[in-house]
């Protein structure tokens, strides 16, 4: 699935034919075919016109309406049926504590071997002891989940996990212009928690449209319960793929690929930013000056980001490489064919 994402403030998407046009006071900056991608991402002050609307839902196209910083505005989704019978199939299950400790377990579970593999891989060049001891705690963590019988239990887990994986992330850093002090979110306080936290905000939608096309139902989670607005199903399937997009910050971290110069820090509301829904609502509303990529730095950072989502990957439930796109999509098939109860267990994907 390739996804256009528009950034352009001010401009204006129409329908022309089977094409569309992107103007901006009154030239045309850009023109698009709609074979070309399923999914369209609009940053912040982008108009989209009925009659662009009315070609993009004609072709199953989704629309995306984001903030200029990329926080979830509002989704305008393709037909993908009414899949009523998975739908009522995943609200009884997620009913059930057993099932949805099970489901949970395995997602966390996986996650933190993920992480301790990925400390590992870079402790074999440290040699770093405090990282070794971070190493053995980890494992025992991991092994302790089996006998989890709360979803509560296993939010634990996964915290002290988390708590750990981060205290030593700021070691395997090389680029020493872009720090980072600790995870922080809501708002992100250094370049690379900006970078962390877009990350997985991106990602989250890749598995929401996937979600949206198998048919299952976002909201209802397993190990993150439902919540108003909260995405919950996607969130459990994101929590698999942490790891790798940790991996794939520190890549871009470290290679240079983003500057200073790519973060803007800001804090508080302008009367602007309001106007212009620029800020999640769950973001603060104080005066903490938190750190964020600047229009530069998004381009950059999504470039990389959708060019990594094409590379591949060995896939070993089919024994065949998958670009990581064609790996969430497994993913989700897999965990609705769970919920049907044709296959038996859910295993998260591991690289």
């Amino acid at each position: 699935m390739n996804v256009l994402c528009i950034m352009d403030q001010g401009t204006r998407l129409h329908a022309v034919s089977d094409s569309l046009v992107l103007i901006k006071d009154k030239v045309e900056l850009k023109r698009f075919r709609t074979e070309e991608f399923s999914q369209i991402q609009l940053f912040g002050r982008i108009e989209c016109t009925s009659s662009a609307i009315a070609l993009l839902a004609k072709k199953n196209v989704d629309i995306l309406f984001l903030t200029r910083m990329g926080s979830f505005r509002f989704r305008l989704a393709s037909k993908s049926g009414t899949h009523a019978a998975l739908k009522i199939s995943q609200l009884k299950s997620a009913a059930s504590i057993p099932f949805a400790v099970k489901i949970a377990s395995a997602i966390v579970k996986s996650k933190i071997l993920q992480q301790r593999a990925f400390l590992l891989r870079h402790q074999l060049k440290l040699k770093d002891e405090a990282i070794a001891d971070a190493l053995a705690r980890i494992r025992t963590l991991a092994e302790q989940l089996s006998s989890a019988t709360a979803i509560d239990t296993i939010l634990g887990f996964e915290g002290f996990a988390a708590s750990l994986y981060f205290s030593h992330f700021h070691k395997l850093i090389a680029n020493p212009d872009l720090p980072f002090n600790g995870r922080s979110r809501r708002p992100p306080l250094d370049p690379v928690n900006a970078c962390l936290s877009f990350a997985y905000t991106m990602f989250q939608y890749v598995i929401e449209s996937e979600l949206f096309i198998r048919g299952l139902e976002p909201s209802i989670g397993f190990l993150h319960q439902p919540l108003a607005n909260r995405p919950s199903l996607a969130l459990d399937i994101l929590e698999e793929f942490r790891p790798l997009l940790d991996s794939f910050v520190l890549r871009l971290i470290n290679r240079g690929q983003l500057t200073s110069l790519d973060f803007e820090y800001h804090s508080g509301k302008s009367l602007d930013e309001i106007l212009a829904e620029e800020f999640d609502s769950a973001q603060d509303d104080s005066n903490i000056q938190g750190c964020f990529l600047n229009a530069n730095g998004r381009k950059i950072f999504l470039a990389a980001f959708y060019s990594r989502l094409r590379e591949t990957m060995f896939f070993n439930p089919r024994q065949v490489s998958l670009d990581v796109r064609g790996i969430v999509r497994e993913q989700v098939q897999h965990l609705a064919r769970v919920i049907e109860n044709k296959e038996l267990v859910y295993i998260p994907f591991t690289p």
